[in-house]
């Protein structure tokens, strides 16, 4: 038997933090890791929340339940997650993240000043999906922050990141020992300054990211 793909329009979901409007002076779309609930995210960039900056943050649209904690009650609600792309269906999930994404940003900037600065930011998977959305996709944008990023094996990262706009890239590691060497970044460092694209790399902390720790401020 060989599973057999058939398009289909579904429903979406992602959170703002603050709303589209004429004030706003910067716009974000973040991208979460692999298994991350979008609320858990969301507290990451608690400190990036400011009435002059709009935060998207699309949910990927493989959601499922994460198990149940120890000792939570079993009639607990299961926290959802989800993930942005399947193993076994690599390509039509990159195609409808590119449509997604690009649907999404162009809903939302539509509703925003015109030409207002972009930066897209992508932890742990959600940089690989930023990637092949920015690589593939027809979204203006300014900038791209790469958080601990990992690329699954099913991905070509050299062959993606050759297909990246000459745009700003810092890549961005944390001093924990939480994440795997490819977070690291080392490898992905070199593989963006071989596609000859300008890229840097800060080093940060556990915990709420800073503006100033990415050296962003204001941005």
């Amino acid at each position: 038997m060989v599973p057999q793909s058939f398009p289909t329009v579904r429903t979406a979901r992602y959170i703002s933090l603050g709303e589209p409007g004429a004030d706003i002076q910067h716009v974000w779309f973040c991208l979460h890791g692999e298994g991350q609930p979008l609320a858990d995210f969301a507290a990451q960039l608690v400190n990036f929340d400011t009435p002059e900056r709009l935060l998207v943050l699309p949910e990927g649209l493989s959601r499922y339940a994460l198990p149940t904690s120890a000792g939570e009650p079993s009639t607990a609600t299961p926290t959802t997650a989800a993930t942005w792309f399947a193993p076994d269906s690599l390509l039509p999930d990159l195609a409808d993240l590119t449509t997604y994404l690009d649907d999404l940003a162009a809903d939302v900037l539509a509703r925003c000043p015109e030409g207002v600065p972009v930066t897209v930011f992508g932890y742990g998977h959600g940089a690989a999906a930023a990637c092949r959305w920015l690589a593939g996709g027809r979204t203006r944008y300014d900038r791209l922050l790469l958080y601990a990023p990992i690329f699954p094996a099913t991905i070509d990262r050299r062959a993606t990141l050759v297909g990246l706009p000459e745009r700003p890239i810092t890549l961005i590691s944390t001093t924990t020992e939480a994440f795997t060497s490819e977070a690291a970044g080392a490898g992905l460092l070199q593989d963006l300054r071989d596609a000859g694209l300008s890229a840097q790399q800060r080093y940060v902390s556990e915990g709420p990211l800073t503006l100033a720790a990415l050296g962003t401020v204001g941005k």
